[in-house]
C-alpha cells in the first residue's frame, strides 16, 4: 500500500473538508480527537498542527472511517474489503466461483457504462435497469438477488469512501457539534425542534446525553414527538411552571387528543420523588391524561415507589429509553474545525 503525507496544519484542514463534505458536520480538533481516543490518532492529529505526518493509506481510511462513523454518519465502522468479502462470498455460494467471476464482471461493465451514459445525458444519477435486467436474463433469480446485492455494495462505497464523491445528503451549511453544548445555536435545517445531524452523532455517542445543554435536551425530546405524529409545543426554556413540553396526540394542532405534559431533566442524579410529585401536581391542574418525565438518569427507587403507591399518572422515560429514541430517529448522513 501507498503512503500519504500531510504538511504541518493540514491533517485537520483535510478531515473537515472531507467530512464535512460527506457529512455535513462541524466539530474542533479536541472533539475530534475525543472522538477518536482509544487509538493512536489523537496524537497524530495533535502533531499535525505542529510538523508533517506520514500515513499509510491503510490507516488513513481506518482514521477516515472511524471519524465518519463517531459524527454519527454510520451506526458501525465501515469496512470495505469486509463488505466486498461477504458480497463474493454469497455469490459463491449461490452459483459458484464461475458465477461469482462473472456476476462481478457484469456490475463493473454495467457501472462503467451507466457512468458513460449519465455524463453523455448530463445525470447525475446512474441508471442500473439495464445491468439489473441482463443479470436476470441470464441467471434468473440468482442473478437478479446478485446484481440487487452489488449495487447496493456499489453505492455503499460511493457513498462512504473518502476517494469517491458520493455523499449522504447535500447541506446548504455545516453543522457545528458545539451546537449541542451552548444555549443559542443554528436552526435546524433538517429537523423541527433538531437538527439531523445533531441526532445522528447523539446515536453513537450516547453517553454524551448528560453533557449537551438542557435545552438541546428539551428539543431532543420535542423532535421525538414530533416525529412519532403528535401535536407538540415547546415552551419557551423559562418561567415554563415545569412544564417543558406539551403535546396532543391530534398532530392538526388543534389541541384535540390525548394531552401530555413533558418535563425534562437532563443531568446525573437520579429523579427525587419531590419532583415526580410537582410534576403529578401539573398534571391534576391542567387535567392532561399523563405526565412524562424524561431525563438523561433515572428516576431514584423512591421516586418509583411513590408513582406506583399513589396511583400517579406519571411516566418515567429514562436514559436508556431517550436512546432507544435517538437510533430512531438517525438517519445515514451526519466534518469538523480547528478553532
Amino acid at each position: 500500500m501507498g503512503a500519504i503525507w500531510f504538511e504541518a496544519e493540514t491533517l485537520a484542514d483535510h478531515l473537515h473538508e472531507i467530512i464535512g463534505y460527506k457529512a455535513g458536520v462541524v466539530a474542533t480538533i479536541p472533539q475530534m480527537c475525543e472522538m477518536l481516543s482509544g487509538t493512536e490518532y489523537p496524537d497524530l492529529i495533535v502533531q499535525s498542527e505542529q510538523s508533517a505526518v506520514r500515513f499509510r493509506s491503510e490507516d488513513y481510511e481506518e482514521l477516515y472511517f472511524s471519524l465518519l462513523h463517531r459524527v454519527g454518519a454510520t451506526t458501525e465502522r465501515y469496512h470495505p474489503i469486509v463488505d466486498m468479502a461477504r458480497v463474493t462470498r454469497d455469490l459463491e455460494q449461490a452459483g459458484g466461483a464461475e458465477f461469482a467471476s462473472k456476476m462481478l464482471a457484469m456490475a463493473r461493465a454495467g457501472m462503467q457504462e451507466g457512468e458513460r451514459i449519465a455524463l453523455a445525458t448530463g445525470q447525475t444519477t446512474i441508471d442500473p435497469t439495464a445491468v439489473i435486467t441482463q443479470a436476470f436474463d441470464r441467471y434468473g433469480e440468482a442473478g437478479l438477488k446478485g446484481m440487487m446485492a452489488l449495487i447496493e455494495l456499489h453505492n455503499r462505497s460511493n457513498t462512504y469512501s473518502p476517494y469517491q464523491a458520493g455523499r449522504f445528503s447535500t447541506w446548504t451549511n455545516l453543522q457545528p457539534l458545539q451546537d449541542l453544548f451552548e444555549r443559542s445555536g443554528t436552526s435546524p435545517e433538517n429537523g423541527t425542534f433538531m437538527d439531523q445531524r445533531l441526532i445522528d452523532y447523539l446515536s453513537v455517542n450516547g453517553e454524551k446525553l448528560g453533557e449537551i445543554h438542557w435545552r438541546r435536551f428539551e428539543e431532543l425530546t420535542a423532535e421525538y414527538f414530533v416525529r412519532e405524529g403528535f401535536s407538540v409545543e415547546l415552551g419557551a426554556g423559562s418561567n415554563d411552571d415545569g412544564v417543558d413540553i406539551r403535546a396532543w396526540t391530534d398532530a392538526s394542532g388543534s389541541g384535540a387528543g390525548l394531552q401530555y405534559l413533558i418535563q425534562c431533566k437532563r443531568q446525573k442524579a437520579k429523579i427525587d420523588k419531590v419532583t415526580v410529585k410537582g410534576l403529578y401536581a401539573d398534571v391534576v391542574h391542567a387535567k392532561a391524561d399523563l405526565g412524562l418525565l424524561v431525563t438523561s438518569s433515572e428516576f431514584s427507587p423512591g421516586a418509583r415507589e411513590t408513582v406506583v403507591a399513589r396511583g400517579y399518572s406519571v411516566k418515567e422515560v429514562n436514559g436508556d429509553d431517550v436512546r432507544t429514541w435517538l437510533m430512531a430517529l438517525r438517519s445515514p448522513g451526519t466534518g469538523i474545525l480547528r478553532r
